[in-house]
This record gives structure tokens, C-alpha cells and sequence, in this order.
């Protein structure tokens, strides 16, 4: 647990912050370009998080095709990205326009104070959950197909139910201990006292258990399911391999295509998390973190919720496809296309009159009304 002094207005306020985003004198004091610059990227993460996650959701729950037991893990990710988006990426915004204090206080800022955390870390977990789920679906697909989960969507619905069953008793500590404080200098916080309700060192432990269970633990089940795919894959195409044939079989060439998706989104989402968790147990020593790497965590960590649903788009041909027809096969979209090629052809047809009569043979009145009417 960190102290920090703050003046303001001669007064010396002492407050503890134990706000996962780190030191509470960070970000209030900034000017106003600076403020701007952390926030527009904040709002571009936003808007392509929000739409792209919609889209994914949308794409597995109407496409019949789509609804496999991989893609309902997608979908799960995806919805678990969305209410990071939309609960806790507006704390995040506030956070850097008027620093750490709460802006709601009584039993709404309360509640607000429990849920906003709760939600976000549950649904970091139910991400990390989903992520091994994808790897290990991978794994069987490849290497026991016959024992694959493509088709069989019960066990992959009962997956998805226990990874937010077990995430949401996982993260229960934060909202049993999350609290308001309110400071001599008249500011509220909201803080995550776990020393009180569970003794000296529950933060180390709480931190500690998020690296080593919520990320190394995953990391390696991961890496090792993914060598074991990659091993499987390349021995297969292995010149006067027995199994050669089947490795130019359009279900193998499509598992290849899924698993080097799978592999790239995989390891995005580690790579961008990867600082969120070094910084939380560095904190929990009270070791100084500067403001800067505190926002460049944040800012990596939730540019992943917008950079998955690009990625499939990019690496998977069955989800570009899929994309293009939510988007370009709306009834309005389609209505806007109609109109472009009657004006298109409208303007062709005026093009052609003008060539066989001349600018001079048209009477100027007529061709002006005529443009007017297209």
C-alpha cells in the first residue's frame, strides 16, 4: 500500500491508493494537451472495441455455420472484451481528465466503487479462461480429432458457464474489500483494502495469485498445447510421412489456417497483458511506478479488446467473409448500393447524350434539369 502527499491549496492531504491503475498523484496534475493525447486513443480503443466485439457476437449467433465450439470460445472472449469496454474503459477516461478521486460518492458510488472493479477483473479472467479453451480445442482438433470439440457445443457451453462461475468467485475479494475513502482535502476514492478484511499480506498473496495463476499458469498450458499443435502440424508435411496425404486434406489445411489464427490472437493478448500483471505485484511492494508506464499498461492491456476482432478479419478468411456479409448485406447498406448505381447509371446515360448531341445540342435548361433529377 502506497502513501502519497498531495498539496492543494496549502493543505497536505495523506490519502492510500490502492487503485489497480497504480500511484493516485498521476494523471490529475497533467495540462490539457497532455490530457487529450492519453485520451484520444482512448476513444479511437473504444469505438473499434465496440464494434468489433457486436460484430463478432453477431456473426456466431446468426451464422448457423459459425456456431462451433471454437467460435462459441471466440464469442465468449469477445463478450468478456465488450464489458471491459463498456464498464470499465469510461473509469479509465476519467481517470485521466480529473485523476484518481471517484466522481459518484454515497451508496451509489458505493456500489459503483465494488462493481466496476469486479466486472473488469471477472471479465479479465473469463478472457484468460477462454483463451486456454481456444488452445487446448486446437490441440484436439489436430492432435485426437476424433475427440475434437468442433461439433459438440454442450461441452464448450458448460466451459463457457464455469469460466464465469470461476472468475466471478476468483474475484470475489474485490468486492467484499473495495471501499470509498474520503480525504481531508474533500476528495473520495475508491480503494481496494484487502489488509483489512483478510490480515497483513493479503495484497502480496491477491497480486501474487493473479501473475503466477491468472497469467504464468495459463501462459505455460498455452505454450505448451501450442507446441504440441505446431510439432504434430509440421510432422505431418514431413516428406514420406504416412499421414503426408491427409496433410493436403482440405480439414487439415483448414485446421492449419484456424490454429495459425488462434496462435497470432493468442499471442497478442499475452503480449498486451503481459505489463497489467508485472506492474499489480510490483505495486503491491510499493514500488514507485512512473505515470507513464501507467498508462502505457492500460493502454496496451485494452488495446487488445479492440485488436482481437482485427485480427480475425486478417487471418481468418471464414470470419473476413462473414464481416463483409453482416456489413455490406444490410437492407440499409443494400438500399444505399441500389441508390449509387441508379445514380451511376443515370450519370453514364447523361454522359452519352451529351457525347452524341454535344454540350451546344442540349438545350442548357434541359441539362440542368436533368442533373437536378439525378
Amino acid at each position: 500500500m502506497t502513501t502519497t502527499e498531495v498539496r492543494e491549496n496549502l493543505t497536505t492531504c495523506t490519502y492510500y491508493s490502492t487503485d489497480p491503475l497504480a500511484d493516485t498523484g498521476c494523471f490529475d496534475a497533467d495540462s490539457i494537451a497532455v490530457k487529450v493525447s492519453r485520451i484520444i486513443p482512448y476513444v479511437f480503443i473504444m469505438a473499434v472495441s465496440i464494434a468489433g466485439n457486436i460484430l463478432v457476437a453477431i456473426v456466431v449467433l446468426r451464422v448457423r455455420s459459425m456456431r462451433k465450439a471454437i467460435n462459441f470460445f471466440i464469442l465468449n472472449m469477445a463478450i468478456s472484451d465488450l464489458l471491459i469496454t463498456l464498464v470499465y474503459m469510461p473509469r479509465v477516461v476519467s481517470i485521466l481528465m480529473a485523476g484518481y478521486k471517484w466522481l459518484s460518492n454515497g451508496a451509489a458510488g458505493l456500489v459503483l466503487c465494488k462493481v466496476v472493479y469486479f466486472i473488469h477483473e471477472t471479465a479479465l479472467s473469463v478472457s484468460i479462461f477462454s483463451a486456454v479453451c481456444i488452445s487446448g480445442e486446437r490441440f484436439l482438433a489436430v492432435f485426437r480429432p476424433l475427440k475434437s470439440l468442433a461439433n459438440k457445443t454442450k461441452p464448450a457451453r458448460f466451459l463457457i458457464f464455469f469460466s464465469w462461475t470461476a472468475s466471478g468467485v476468483i474475484r470475489l475479494p474485490i468486492l467484499l474489500a473495495n471501499k470509498m475513502t474520503k480525504e481531508s482535502c474533500g476528495k473520495s476514492y475508491c480503494d481496494l483494502h484487502l489488509e483489512d478484511l483478510f490480515g497483513a499480506g493479503s495484497t502480496v498473496v491477491y497480486h501474487k495469485f493473479n501473475l503466477i495463476g491468472m497469467y504464468a499458469t495459463p501462459l505455460g498450458v498455452m505454450v505448451a498445447l501450442y507446441s504440441a499443435t505446431i510439432f504434430t502440424l509440421r510432422r505431418r508435411n514431413r516428406p514420406g510421412n504416412t499421414t503426408a496425404a491427409e496433410a493436403t486434406s482440405l480439414p487439415e489445411i483448414l485446421n492449419r489456417k484456424v490454429s495459425r489464427m488462434v496462435l497470432v490472437v493468442i499471442t497478442a493478448f499475452l503480449l498486451c497483458w503481459l505489463l497489467y500483471f508485472i506492474v499489480a505485484v510490483m505495486q503491491s511492494y510499493e514500488v514507485s511506478i512512473p505515470c507513464n508506464v501507467l498508462y502505457v499498461r492500460l493502454l496496451l492491456a485494452h488495446f487488445n479488446c479492440a485488436l482481437t476482432p482485427v485480427l480475425y478479419a486478417v487471418f481468418s478468411e471464414n470470419y473476413n467473409r462473414k464481416f463483409k456479409s453482416v456489413l455490406f448485406g444490410s437492407p440499409w447498406f443494400r438500399k444505399s448500393r441500389m441508390r449509387m448505381r441508379a445514380h451511376t447509371f443515370n450519370m453514364d446515360h447523361l454522359d452519352a447524350k451529351l457525347g452524341e448531341h454535344g454540350s451546344r445540342g442540349l438545350p442548357r435548361q434541359r441539362v440542368e434539369t436533368v442533373t437536378e433529377v439525378i
